[in-house]
């Protein structure tokens, strides 16, 4: 069957007809009425921590909002959101049932959580697509993505669209046809959506690892993130706040989320989201408003990389210092293998930058005793220089709805 939808595609219509039976093979949730029910999802990219700041900064602006995350953990280059919230001592992410995630939602407005009571059919089907090389299908994509929005009651939805180098979709057609197709099965399952197609080559932030990409969310929700996660958050929470009506431009909905990154609102709630996800209250409050990096897990070692050559930086190959990263123990190449939440990477330079021979432009941190040479060598390589001033690019490559 898989085949024969690989080879032939699917229709919307037929798209939405499998949506909906995935979606219902398994536990739907219904929250209170009163409550707007919203969500993002990314098709993930190198440093996309963006979730875990964005779902407490958006629920301290619109108290109304019901935020109901349901999350992966990562696979090959992509990190996986609950790869990284796994780094924090005592959070377990598939702890909770259907009930007890209606009460988070409905009493508290927010929760990021796995789950395998929600389309348990889209779990089934995606081992049998790995094993018969049927990944690669827009439909089988968009069927697995929104039947589990579905079955967690999602009305209103932006997908974060990477496009680049260092993501699934490497040209920004490609992306637009995908798009496309993806907001009329959304609205064909009553789920207003629109998407948002954003910059994916240079990692995102600074800080690439699973730990270390807490340690910087935390960061991004005291106000002192790196602009290019801060611009991710405020896209994407200024389009679902315009969307709902809460403001009248997204550009309004960007300041409220800035307000909220900046008064401490966010963090806030961001620390007893933790504790109602079954984390200490201690570790929370600590982990938010005390030394970040002793409760986190951390790397033994670290080696500073510098540049092959002087001039400019024109890109950060993120493909190459992810696949770096996972060799070193931050990814898996199957599904239930264990990785070290303390490898990572600290990148010092962004794209535009003026480097010489000596600057430290980035940090691998490690737990190996005998380092192979070869991969400071690609970490090295990683940094494209070039002679002329590089001006920095956006992040936001255009809008579909």
């Amino acid at each position: 069957m898989l085949m024969a939808l690989y080879l032939n595609d699917l229709t919307n219509d037929e798209t939405s007809n499998m949506t909906t039976a995935m979606a219902n093979s398994g536990t739907t949730l219904k929250f209170r009425s009163s409550g707007i029910i919203v969500d993002k999802h990314s098709t993930g990219g190198v440093g996309d921590k963006v979730s875990i700041p964005l779902v407490p900064a958006l629920s301290a602006v619109q108290e109304d909002f019901i935020i109901p995350m349901v999350s992966g953990r990562g696979l090959e280059f992509t990190g996986g959101t609950l790869d990284k919230l796994e780094s924090i001592p005592g959070y377990s992410a598939f702890s909770f049932d259907d009930q007890q995630l209606l009460a988070i939602g409905n009493n508290f407005g927010c929760f990021i959580v796995g789950s395998d009571d929600l389309s348990p059919a889209d779990s089934i089907l995606y081992k049998a697509r790995d094993v018969t090389a049927t990944v690669d299908n827009a439909g089988l994509i968009i069927a697995s993505i929104i039947s589990k929005k579905a079955a967690a009651g999602i009305k209103y939805l932006i997908l974060d669209l990477k496009v680049g180098t260092a993501s699934f979709f490497q040209s920004i057609d490609e992306a637009k046809t995908f798009g496309k197709q993806f907001v009329i099965v959304a609205k064909l399952m009553g789920i207003e959506c629109r998407v948002l197609m954003t910059r994916m080559s240079a990692p995102i932030g600074n800080y690439i690892g699973n730990s270390l990409e807490i340690l910087e969310s935390i960061n991004c929700l005291k106000g002192k993130g790196p602009s290019d996660l801060q611009t991710l958050l405020e896209l994407i929470g200024g389009n679902l706040l315009e969307m709902t009506h809460k403001v009248s431009s997204v550009n309004e909905g960007r300041k409220r989320m800035a307000e909220s990154l900046t008064n401490g609102t966010a963090l806030e709630k961001f620390k007893q989201m933790l504790i109602e996800l079954k984390v200490n209250e201690w570790i929370a409050d600590e982990l938010c408003y005390g030394n970040t990096t002793a409760i986190l897990p951390m790397a033994k070692y670290e080696i500073e990389i510098k540049p092959l050559t002087s001039g400019y930086v024109n890109d950060i190959d993120g493909m190459t210092i992810a696949k770096v990263c996972n060799k070193l123990g931050a990814g898996r190449q199957f599904s239930n293998q264990a990785i070290d939440p303390a490898v990572g990477i600290r990148l010092l330079v962004k794209k535009g930058d003026h480097v010489e021979i000596d600057t430290v432009c980035m940090i691998l941190y490690h737990n190996e005793i005998d380092l192979n040479e070869s991969h400071l060598i690609s970490l090295q390589q990683s940094i494209e220089i070039v002679n002329e001033i590089v001006k920095p690019e956006d992040i936001l490559l255009g809008i579909i709805d």
